[in-house]
């Protein structure tokens, strides 16, 4: 018998990746967060990230044109990020094959991280359930991918997120809370080819299983640190806050679903005195 095709899927485009839902697309659980929740720290980390480029490559700059000098400072945070998140992602790769109990090739600019990664989980004992898994919520309609789940005596069964960055916020327990009461996760089967390749992994839905503790294993150089996340269903209610925006605004506004039939934006062209007050069809609100 065929298997059934899974009306919740994950798609992977590039360096990014997209999920649908009954063949629908539907948000990502960072996208909404990050549409929705005002983040005003990164206004000044910005800033201050650019003007410290500046001062470090000033010669450098002062030999430019200005046009050049203004799109290379423009794009400084930016490359800032992408080294972070690229290094990150990395770590996060290597911690997952290791938590899967596979050997890995360590390049020496993460070794710090990926061997702390390592001994935590000796340490702890957290055996690893799954790794990398899509959830979604079929009713409110959002997705996203879990890092990790795993049980040991201490927490039960816990969804653990590694984090890579310089703290541990907040909004990680929106992002958790989010995936924690997700209804319905892909679960993974690898596939081994004819001559011991591998071929593309088979996937099948399955409920997401009730959670006892929600934990972030933030990576600091050579150590890991255990947050314990208070991620309940108060926490998630504020998360379903946040679609409700997301959907009723965001989506309505958003300059990038301005093709989309959601996109009703609410300041329309000027009337005056562009257009004629007394033609017919005046908006007579």
């Amino acid at each position: 018998m065929t298997p059934r095709t899974p009306r919740f899927q994950r798609r992977n485009y590039g360096s990014g990746h997209g999920y649908t839902l009954d063949g629908h697309k539907i948000p990502g659980v960072t996208t909404i967060i990050g549409k929705t929740l005002d983040k005003p720290a990164l206004v000044g980390w910005a800033a201050n990230t650019t003007a410290r480029y500046a001062v470090e490559n000033w010669a450098h700059l002062s030999a430019v044109d200005p046009i050049a000098r203004y799109e290379e400072l423009s794009r400084a945070r930016f490359n800032t990020v992408k080294k972070a998140a690229d290094q990150g992602t990395r770590i996060h790769a290597m911690a997952e094959q290791i938590a899967l109990g596979h050997e890995v090739e360590v390049p020496d600019e993460i070794s710090l991280q990926v061997e702390a990664a390592a001994r935590f989980l000796d340490r702890w004992g957290l055996e690893t359930v799954a790794t990398e898994f899509p959830v979604c919520h079929t009713e409110y309609r959002y997705a996203g991918t879990g890092d990790l789940l795993v049980r040991s005596d201490r927490f039960g069964l816990s969804l653990m997120d590694w984090k890579t960055g310089k703290g541990v916020y907040d909004d990680f327990a929106l992002q958790q809370a989010a995936y924690r009461y997700a209804d319905l996760m892909l679960a993974e089967t690898p596939q081994a080819g004819p001559r011991g390749g591998r071929k593309p992994s088979l996937w099948a839905e399955e409920p997401m299983p009730q959670v006892d503790s929600v934990l972030i294993a933030h990576v600091t150089g050579d150590t890991v640190d255990l947050h314990p996340i208070h991620a309940g269903r108060d926490v998630f209610d504020v998360f379903l806050y946040l679609l409700e925006v997301y959907e009723a605004w965001i989506r309505r506004t958003g300059w990038e679903f301005r093709d989309a039939d959601t996109y009703a934006p609410t300041i329309g062209a000027a009337i005056y005195p562009e257009q004629d007050l007394t033609r017919e069809g005046f908006p007579n609100e």
